[in-house]
């Protein structure tokens, strides 16, 4: 557990300056932090924006909820797995244009989440 801990924090360290990424009707703009839906901003939490960030970052990896705990939430509280999927949940209902059908954010059934870019 300690090892995934450090090696979570080790990886946030070394991550590449941000860019534009753009998916569906999306544009994240990871310098900035903010999203833009149809041209739009769209309001983010700071955890959404986070978890958004660690999609992009990790795109089409199988991320379990655990590595998503490690990545997003760190050590800053504990919280458990059932927080991933609810804050997966309303990440989902803001790029989604189906959200209960994810076309981005994929859910794989007991293992976790993979976020897909076209």
């Amino acid at each position: 557990m300690l090892l995934a801990r450090v090696s979570a924090c080790l990886r946030r360290r070394h991550q590449p300056p941000g860019g534009v990424v753009v998916f569906g009707d999306c544009r994240f703009d990871r310098s900035a932090l903010k999203l833009f839906r149809h041209g739009h901003e769209v309001f983010l939490t700071p955890k959404e924006i986070r978890l958004l960030d660690y999609f992009v970052r990790n795109a089409g990896r199988v991320l379990t909820r655990q590595k998503i705990l490690d990545g997003v939430w760190g050590e800053e509280i504990i919280v458990t797995e059932r927080s991933v999927d609810r804050c997966v949940t309303t990440l989902r209902t803001k790029i989604e244009p189906e959200p209960p059908h994810g076309r981005f954010i994929k859910t794989l059934r007991d293992v976790g989440y993979r976020f897909d870019l076209p």
